[in-house]
């Protein structure tokens, strides 16, 4: 039933004890919702109104793009250290509760700041940045921590419907946090509106962390989870996963030219409302969420590349898209199309990703490659910033920005035409969401121990590789 096995320990266990490890585990299963649903409500009304909320205290637009963005990379940078700082815990679960803790402590200079109506550029970033580097310190420990306790037989189905909790949870915070805006902004309080959300959201947080606290970790399971995500050097990386990581690091970086950026175009250039705004974005949201399973049936017939080719391709013209027209149904269609290559360019390229690394050093790749997507934020949204400053922060300013985007991804492609793209088995796989972003470019990562195989590719997909 579970790695836990009675055969493990030499056959020393109890049926009393077995019974209780059953509890353990039912226990802990239970727990881990709890932690879903509240994370996720975290999500949907806290950093995902950062840089709404950055330009209702008065900063600037290209300012509140960069604290969508900029703060990330310190996040990258804490995962990173923490594949070495871990080893001073006792056990994974005391390093993410301790990082939860954290990230919901940021919340607090946040009420702080909305209630005071007033704050800088530097504080905010550094409270941003606080927000993400508990935030994504956190996150090889708990792919590890949760590949301890949570039991193979049930782990598809369960972090399925984990991920489809959590995925309710924010899609329900985001809609009623920005109901909630548009009578603030209605009513003339929209600091104080932004002050309550702060409050739900930290709130959210404190009971996520209790719900990572409540669980139950066999200390020497602790103990060989630890070790194994640290000290197993087996296999190598392809030569095909360094180059769609390169791949994936341009195309971020291209991407977010534009990315942090249509918060402020549509709340300031458009002046939509908060309604309008939040309904944008749930399109956005859905739309990819829903696109995510018909994908999966796709792939299994054609092969991960080719979702790859599509999801690329469909995510060249998306930010030019916005230049056309500004009209409410345009861009709702935009975004539908959005979440819909989106997904498809997620899928494609964690699939074919993950089959070049071996198990072993998926932990540590998962980590690397969020490193090296913070950084491509990071790049991509300095520059998007220095064009929106240099050009004026007009309308015309922002249509440079959406076409200079939709050109660096035209061109990144030809990085994925040199790589060759071998055919690669189909998984099923759950997704945590970190983040949501105007235009559907979500930030997630997947869940280590959800991966299954479900299906191998079909033979169309040989006609990719020799493509590539």
């Amino acid at each position: 039933m579970t790695e836990i096995a009675p055969a493990e320990t030499g056959g020393q266990w109890s049926g009393d004890r077995s019974k209780a490890n059953r509890s353990d585990v039912r226990h802990n299963l239970l727990y881990s919702m709890g932690d879903a649903s509240s994370f996720g409500a975290m999500v949907g009304m806290g950093e995902t109104y950062f840089p709404a909320f950055a330009l209702a205290v008065g900063m600037s637009e290209a300012s509140a793009g960069l604290v969508a963005s900029l703060p990330i990379i310190s996040g990258g940078l804490m995962q990173l250290l923490s594949l070495h700082l871990m080893k001073y815990f006792r056990s994974e679960q005391s390093w993410v509760v301790l990082c939860a803790g954290i990230q919901a402590a940021a919340f607090i200079p946040l009420i702080l700041v909305a209630a005071s109506g007033g704050v800088t550029m530097p504080i905010l970033l550094a409270i941003a940045s606080l927000y993400w580097a508990s935030g994504l310190a956190s996150g090889p420990a708990w792919n590890t921590w949760m590949d301890s306790i949570v039991p193979t037989a049930v782990r598809p189905k369960y972090f399925s419907r984990r991920s489809r909790l959590q995925q309710a949870s924010t899609f329900t915070a985001l809609i009623g946090s920005g109901l909630l805006l548009h009578f603030a902004q209605t009513g003339d309080w929209v600091l104080q509106g932004f002050a309550i959300l702060f409050v739900l959201a930290g709130i959210f947080r404190i009971i996520s962390t209790v719900c990572l606290a409540r669980h139950r970790t066999d200390p020497r399971l602790a103990r060989r989870a630890t070790g194994r995500g640290q000290t197993n050097h087996s296999g190598s990386v392809t030569r095909t996963g360094r180059r769609l990581l390169v791949y994936l690091i341009v195309v971020q970086a291209c991407v977010q030219i534009s990315g942090p950026f249509f918060a402020p175009y549509m709340l300031k250039s458009l002046e939509l409302s908060y309604f309008q705004y939040v309904f944008l974005m749930s399109v956005g949201f859905m739309s990819r969420i829903i696109a995510m399973s018909r994908w999966t049936a796709i792939a299994s017939g054609y092969g991960a590349s080719t979702l790859l080719w599509i999801g690329a391709i469909g995510l060249i013209p998306l930010s030019s898209l916005w230049i056309l027209s500004s009209n409410m149904i345009w861009l709702a269609m935009v975004q539908a199309c959005s979440g819909v290559a989106w997904a498809a360019y997620e899928l494609g390229f964690f699939l074919l990703f993950f089959e070049t690394l071996p198990a072993g050093k998926r932990t540590k790749m998962l980590t690397y490659y969020n490193f090296g997507n913070t950084v491509a934020m990071f790049a991509g949204a300095s520059l998007g910033a220095f064009l929106l400053g240099w050009l004026g922060s007009n309308q015309q300013a922002y249509y440079w920005l959406f076409g200079v985007s939709s050109l660096g991804r035209l061109f990144a492609i030809g990085l994925l035409f040199r790589t060759k793209l071998r055919p690669a088995p189909v998984h099923q796989f759950a997704i945590r969401v970190l983040g949501i972003r105007p235009t559907s470019a979500i930030f997630d990562v997947p869940i280590l121990s959800s991966f299954r195989n479900t299906k191998r590719p079909a033979v169309k997909e040989a006609s990719d590789e020799a493509r590539a």
